[in-house]
């Protein structure tokens, strides 16, 4: 199905922006110069974008400038996020996890001012198996311990992650790809997470 394009002109009417402030988000970088396409037309040469794309990224744009410096902003919309930085006062107002999963994180970081992008990520893979999984505090914080510490140093999100249950007792593994793992009898998997389908999906909460 052909993407369905909005020309520049009406995208101004729309989003209701002035030319002055498309081209400044475009030259910072917060709209992709590859969104902007040239076409003939009967008058001469009109510009036109990916309408989803580019609206939902004006409404996220104009969400986020009075919470993050365009410094940040930058950050969360090119792909490269290793240095991006938030202080954990703006993160709570995003509203991006639950309040019980930033508890979880400043439970075992609580003098940690400033979070990066795997603090963020750790948090939202957390709050995210909460939900589904309806795992407790004391199982949040051990999944964020592993994956602050692995997190930090591996350069991929490759892995699966299995918090695992046998009599009671939790117990939070990694696995490498789709690696097959065996499990002991009376082993249950209380909650599991390929780590590339949350990072991709935090981007695009992030971004969209």
């Amino acid at each position: 199905m052909e993407e369905q394009l909005i020309s520049k002109i009406e995208l101004l009417k729309v989003a209701n922006i002035s030319y002055g402030t498309l081209y400044r988000w475009k030259r910072l970088g917060l709209i992709p110069e590859a969104w902007f396409i040239h076409k003939a037309t009967e008058i001469g040469q009109a510009t036109y974008l990916p309408r989803e794309k580019v609206l939902a990224r004006i409404e996220r744009i104009q969400e986020l400038k009075n919470e993050l410096t365009v410094e940040q902003m930058q950050e969360l919309f090119s792909a490269n996020v290793k240095s991006f930085k938030i202080p954990l006062k703006d993160f709570r107002e995003l509203d991006l996890v639950s309040k019980i999963a930033i508890t979880a994180f400043t439970s075992i970081f609580p003098l940690k001012e400033y979070l990066d992008f795997n603090d963020v990520f750790s948090m939202y893979v957390v709050d995210h198996l909460m939900k589904l999984s309806g795992f407790y505090l004391e199982d949040a914080k051990q999944v964020l311990r592993l994956l602050c510490k692995y997190l930090s140093k591996e350069t991929s999100k490759d892995y699966q992650l299995l918090l695992l249950r046998k009599m009671g007792v939790p117990m939070t593994v990694l696995v490498k790809g789709d690696e097959e793992i065996l499990l002991e009898d009376n082993t249950e998997i209380v909650a599991c997470a390929n780590l590339v389908e949350f990072e991709s999906a935090l981007k695009n909460r992030l971004i969209a």
